[in-house]
């Protein structure tokens, strides 16, 4: 299989997960009634983070080594913002805005990362990647433009999901740019190595576990939160990492635009409003997205330097 399959393959396989997050996010803190929250979003994403370094711990066990070498310091940079801080800003996010409105801001992104590229590695884009963002924005905007509630007096936790873009472009560029010798199941493995401690410590302090043991949907929370960790977290990073070390950098963020496409086509298997006409748009996400993967005929290949 070619890198170009294999990329649109972990693409594909990456939105269907991260698309499926809001509503575990969401179900995690009202696993039963959205009026009774069981679990606060600090210990949503404390949790989330101290079961995905469980889960990889194995993994890190056997290259903590690395963590003496040159990359630590890019691998804390990884934890901290491709996990750490977006786990806690996202669960912050959806306490007050619609996870329609997250997933288009989501797509901030693919900006943020263009920027990074561009004034930190002079990794110019070409105009058929910037071409496909426009294209793929356009699109992103259709499909989500009738589920839009926006209230100005949510702005501060709108900018929270900005935020969360900034910190996974940070990350994306680091892994693309500074771990690119780095085996992905390494850089995944103990990026989550260095964040799990201090996960654990936040997660003691705002009692994470109280909830689990004494609150009777607790157990119920806990299930959506394993898989939101496990398979939405530990796995899909690695996905998104190995992602990274073979495509382009700004098709790699492009995950961003297909996310809330999945959201909604999972909204129409919940019974949610679903509109026909989507399709149409998520035809021109797509077209966008195959943009972003293209190269210049005289471009420069900035990924491979």
């Amino acid at each position: 299989m070619t890198n170009e399959k294999r990329s649109w393959l972990l693409l594909i396989s990456l939105a269907l997960i991260w698309g499926s997050s809001f509503i575990l996010m969401d179900r995690t803190m009202h696993p039963v009634n959205p009026e009774n929250r069981v679990m606060g979003p600090f210990q949503v994403g404390s949790l989330r983070v101290v079961i995905a370094g469980l889960a990889l711990m194995p993994f890190a066990w056997r290259h903590l080594k690395l963590l003496g070498s040159k990359d630590v310091g890019w691998l804390i940079l990884v934890g901290v913002c491709g996990n750490f801080l977006p786990a806690f800003l996202f669960t912050l996010a959806e306490t007050r805005i619609a996870p329609s409105l997250a997933g288009i801001l989501n797509m901030g992104t693919s900006f943020f990362v263009i920027l990074i590229g561009v004034v930190i590695y002079h990794a110019k884009p070409t105009w058929k990647q910037l071409l496909g963002m426009a294209i793929g924005a356009i699109g992103l905007y259709g499909v989500l433009n009738a589920k839009l509630a926006f209230e100005w007096e949510d702005v501060q936790f709108a900018l929270f999901v900005l935020l969360a873009t900034l910190c996974y472009a940070i990350s994306l560029t680091t892994i693309k740019f500074k771990l690119s010798a780095v085996k992905p199941h390494v850089i995944t493995s103990l990026s989550f190595f260095v964040i799990f401690f201090p996960g654990l410590i936040v997660a003691l302090s705002v009692d994470a576990f109280q909830p689990i043991l004494h609150h009777p949907d607790g157990l119920k929370s806990l299930s959506y939160l394993s898989v939101l960790s496990i398979v939405g977290t530990a796995f899909a990073v690695f996905i998104f990492t190995k992602l990274v070390s073979i495509a382009n950098h700004i098709f790699a963020s492009a995950v961003t635009y297909l996310i809330p496409v999945v959201a909604v086509i999972i909204g129409f298997f919940t019974e949610a409003k679903f509109e026909m006409a989507a399709v149409i748009w998520m035809v021109v996400i797509l077209g966008g997205v195959y943009l972003m993967n293209k190269k210049g005929k005289t471009a420069v290949n900035k990924d491979q330097e």
